[in-house]
């Protein structure tokens, strides 16, 4: 018997623990002390301890600070059993039990996926025509990390936002409001960093957001392209939470790694290729249908609006030079 704890953070991606016949691990905030380690301020240094009993695996809370639960009862030593939700100070996990069959072939899984993005990269980094390459690099993301949809946005000479290439929009209905988290963009384009979300209704960041609560977006991510310290445009991809409420396509951490790499590599090949230059081409002579142009535009006028309006926050924020 062996079981998989996967963790759930709102923001950032999921990953998930395995547990062996025997086994009896800590579960914390303090690296010296677990040994699974939860990087989440609402969990305690010593959080809980999964404990094994020649069975399976009791939980019990530590003396933490926001508690553990078992699908809403306090963990006091409680029997794990297949499919529990748990609760480490608000940090949501799922327990299931496995076979080492299954662990076995989740290992051989991550492998073949890591391989796939080392191909997809190689082949990406052949690709000469810029338009082809952005849409090859959208199906990739699209295929490797299972999400619905999503667009990649590039920077232009005037130095705005461009949205280029997009797959799963409902053009039709869009109107002038968009269908996905404005506040992922906006946040990348402050700290130049990745933003996932496993669950972006239930994150304080973004949950805010109408396109997120209307929609009920359950997963999204959003990674920076950049070169040479340069900032060239961004790819969004995420997931809709399907009739039945389940989560669809949640982000891993090997989702995140993936992603990552796609666009360090698609960067390179993009500056190389002088974007600055070509994307003027690819704008002025698109080949996009007039409604996938459509919602581009719009897109694009969007994003726009939300790069002048974080820049001059920026400003208004930083002190000046003499």
């Amino acid at each position: 018997m062996a079981a998989k704890l996967t963790l759930y953070p709102a923001r950032g991606a999921s990953r998930h623990y395995i547990l062996h016949d025997g086994e009896t691990r800590q579960a914390g905030r303090d690296p010296a002390s677990n040994d699974f380690v939860f990087d989440d301020p609402r969990v305690s240094g010593s959080h809980a301890r999964l404990e094994w009993t020649g069975r399976g695996w009791t939980l019990r809370d530590l003396g933490s600070k926001n508690g553990t639960f078992i699908t809403g009862s306090p963990a006091q030593g409680t029997p794990l059993t297949d499919e529990d939700w748990v609760s480490f100070g608000g940090l949501l996990a799922r327990f299931e039990l496995v076979s080492e069959e299954e662990i076995a072939a989740l290992e051989s899984d991550r492998a073949r996926r890591l391989q796939t993005s080392v191909e997809i990269q190689q082949e990406l980094a052949e690709e000469r025509d810029p338009r082809v390459l952005l849409q090859r690099l959208l199906r990739s993301v699209l295929s490797v990390t299972g999400a619905d949809r999503g667009f990649v946005l590039l920077v232009g000479l005037d130095g705005e936002l461009e949205a280029e290439v997009a797959s799963g929009f409902s053009t039709g209905s869009l109107g002038e409001r968009f269908e996905g988290s404005f506040g992922a963009i906006e946040h990348v384009l402050q700290t130049g960093r990745s933003v996932v979300a496993t669950d972006a209704a239930n994150d304080a960041f973004l949950a805010r957001r109408p396109s997120v609560l209307e929609l009920g977006i359950a997963t999204l991510a959003c990674v920076p392209l950049s070169a040479e310290g340069r900032r060239i445009g961004l790819i969004y991809v995420d997931g809709r939470r399907s009739d039945e409420g389940k989560t669809a396509g949640a982000f891993t951490d090997l989702d995140l790694e993936i992603l990552e790499a796609l666009a360090a590599n698609v960067s390179v090949v993009l500056s190389t290729l002088r974007l600055d230059r070509e994307i003027r081409e690819i704008l002025g002579g698109s080949a996009n249908a007039p409604e996938e142009r459509k919602f581009l535009d719009v897109l694009g006028r969007r994003v726009s609006e939300i790069a002048r309006s974080t820049t001059a926050g920026l400003s208004r924020g930083s002190p000046t030079s003499s």
